[in-house]
């Protein structure tokens, strides 16, 4: 390998790195060909150029400074140990960029979407992640190493190759400003307005045509942040006004001007009732055999609870991770595209706090998980919320039949076993919130006896398996809870933090026709023999609803700000809602959704109203101007 000059040598650098990251983006397509099915062929080729796009944007980024020493009108720029050590340089930057590439497409088989800030919200889980690299993934390990030190090898011998022309002219000085030039371009991706972005990378109105088109560093390094996100696509006095008017009802009033979409339940009787919240990791509507019908019977306890009680068909949650259906389910926020999260930067715009009002109510509270006490960082978002008690796996005796070690902190029959005892003792009213753990991949076995599927820790059949088992926890707390004086006048209310996303490995689907966004579709069930009569309902409606639903029920006379409304307020016009993805948001009605990509109005299904599709617009720029400039919720 030999090159007429340094020109060449980066110009072909360029180019060879630019087929490197096209060669990863044809493996992410046929990796997940069905996703992509949806676009045409033309279309396909059309986000295939806007990821060249991505690409060289990336390229340029975290090279360009390597080009600028490497061409260097100066004798010792042509020395090959000076040009071959920058060339590993090179390789290791980009094929450290790859190898994050790689863990992205396998990411993006749970959610449908590409990495954003989830790395930031690790915290105490790096051990957990650990043990699934080299676990869940150790095969892709395995190879994506062997292949960055090929990329580096590669782009050492690519610039420890020969210069047939090594002489330097004085016009070269000139030749750096067009370098320059030609790397600002570069990286910016286009010449007028922002630096390229995440929004900009739709080369049609899809979701899956910007997720071709973007790859996970990208989206982590360019995605959106508070300061460049632009939330104005409706003028905010306008998108206050068209929120407000779809949230108004008879039951609840709005409280002040200078704090718009504040509102307050309209005085009526106080009920003292507990509440206790089971968040199931992952579960999605599918497997509810009382909701999907699909015959999976590994949720008898569930269906039981959800025929006996009332089941919310059209429930979604509003975000696709842990963190963000906690938020939601503490304040009824769900976190805007660029804000920070709950317990790094959330908090100072003053949200309403689920345990917070609890306590001003003379409610006890408590909190727990079956993960680590700092697991997705429950614990500092529990305290945010005001729950005066919490525990995690540190905390919770192994008291089960269980056989091995669950990849999450406790087994969940430990965890609700631990619940109840300490529902025992804990003081009338009160909130719990239970987060459980088991259904997390990889689907560890927690023995045979709940095994109803060949058991596989990597496929849909390891999770109906831990689902069976949960489920079984389930009936067993609530038989203990049954026998305790507190029980009859206790709402239980189950739902998820977010859909499973694992790959289907059966041609099983939800029946229900007005589903619209089937990957945020998850369970919700309200029980309460004594004080709620059962019933089926197919409202629209989300974890954003949870919180003045709570409200609503307990009578409690506390100011808060939501986007969303009490499901037992017949008075609200509309229904809807209000989902986040990665860097896009979306709105499901009755007859359709609709994403927003913050440049345009994509992917839109079924016969979503004009209406709706502007209150997803007003939504988003109503909570990002309030929040901004602190007027979300009145400081008490």
């Amino acid at each position: 390998m030999h090159f007429k000059n340094r020109y060449t040598q980066v110009i072909s650098a360029v180019i060879f790195s630019i087929l490197l990251f096209t060669t990863i983006r044809l493996f992410f397509y046929f990796s997940y060909f069905d996703y992509f099915g949806d676009l045409t062929f033309i279309e396909t080729l059309k986000s295939f150029f806007m990821g060249v796009r991505v690409d060289v944007a990336l390229i340029f980024t975290f090279t360009s400074i390597i080009w600028l020493i490497l061409l260097l009108p100066f004798k010792f720029t042509t020395n090959k140990i000076y040009r071959s050590s920058l060339g590993v340089l090179w390789g290791a930057i980009l094929g450290g960029i790859i190898f994050f590439n790689i863990g992205d497409i396998l990411y993006f088989g749970f959610v449908n979407r590409h990495l954003n800030n989830e790395l930031s919200l690790i915290g105490n889980d790096v051990g957990i992640l650990v043990d699934m690299v080299v676990d869940f993934y150790l095969i892709q390990t395995i190879l994506g190493t062997i292949f960055y030190f090929t990329i580096v090898y590669f782009f050492y011998k690519v610039f420890g190759s020969d210069i047939q022309n090594k002489t330097i002219r004085q016009r070269e000085w000139a030749n750096m400003l067009l370098v320059i030039i030609i790397a600002f371009i570069g990286i910016r991706g286009k010449l007028d307005g922002i630096s390229f972005g995440t929004s900009d990378a739709f080369a049609v109105n899809k979701v899956s045509s910007g997720n071709l088109a973007l790859n996970g560093f990208f989206c982590y390094y360019r995605g959106g942040t508070i300061n460049c996100t632009d939330h104005s696509a409706i003028k905010s006095d306008q998108a206050v006004q068209v929120v407000k008017d779809n949230l108004a009802s008879e039951k609840f009033e709005f409280m002040d001007n200078n704090f718009p979409l504040m509102r307050k339940l309209k005085p009526t009787t106080k009920n003292n009732y507990n509440i206790v919240i089971i968040m199931i990791e992952s579960l999605s509507a599918r497997y509810l055999d009382e909701l999907a019908h699909n015959n999976f019977k590994v949720t008898p306890t569930l269906d039981k609870l959800a025929h006996e009680g009332q089941l919310f068909t059209n429930f979604y949650a509003n975000g696709q991770r842990s963190q963000e259906g906690i938020t939601t389910i503490y304040t009824g926020l769900t976190q805007p595209v660029g804000f920070e999260n709950l317990g790094e930067g959330l908090e100072l715009y003053n949200p309403s706090y689920l345990g917070e009002m609890a306590h001003k109510n003379g409610y006890s509270t408590l909190a727990m998980q079956s993960s680590d006490r700092g697991s997705f960082r429950v614990d500092k978002l529990s305290a945010l919320a005001g729950f005066r008690e919490y525990y995690g796996a540190e905390d919770i005796e192994r008291t089960g039949e269980e056989t091995g070690q669950p990849n999450y902190g406790a087994w969940d029959g430990n965890s609700l076993r631990f619940l109840s005892s300490k529902l025992k003792t804990i003081k009338e009213p009160f909130v719990s919130f239970c987060f459980t753990a088991s259904t997390h991949s990889p689907f560890y076995s927690p023995g045979k006896q709940w095994e109803k599927y060949p058991h596989d820790v990597k496929s849909e059949n390891g999770f109906l398996n831990t689902l069976n088992y949960v489920d079984t926890q389930i009936k067993e707390f609530m038989e203990a809870s049954k026998k305790e004086p507190w029980f009859d006048n206790t709402i239980f209310i189950f739902t998820a933090d977010h859909a499973n996303q694992t790959k289907i490995s059966n041609e099983k689907e939800v029946k229900l026709e007005n589903i619209y966004l089937p990957e945020f579709h998850i369970p919700l069930i309200i029980y309460a023999p004594k004080l709620i009569e059962p019933k089926r309902t197919d409202i629209i409606s989300s974890q954003g609803d949870i919180v003045p639903t709570i409200i609503d029920i307990l009578g409690w006379q506390n100011n808060f700000t939501t986007i969303g409304s009490s499901l037992f307020d017949e008075s609200v016009k509309n229904r809807f809602a209000f989902v986040k993805m990665g860097s896009i948001v979306g709105l499901s009605d009755y007859d359709g959704s609709i994403f927003y990509n913050f440049k345009n109005l994509i992917s839109k299904k079924g016969s979503i109203s004009d209406e709706n599709q502007q209150l997803l617009l007003s939504i988003d720029s109503a909570q990002a101007h309030l929040l901004k400039n602190s007027k979300w919720m009145k400081k008490d």
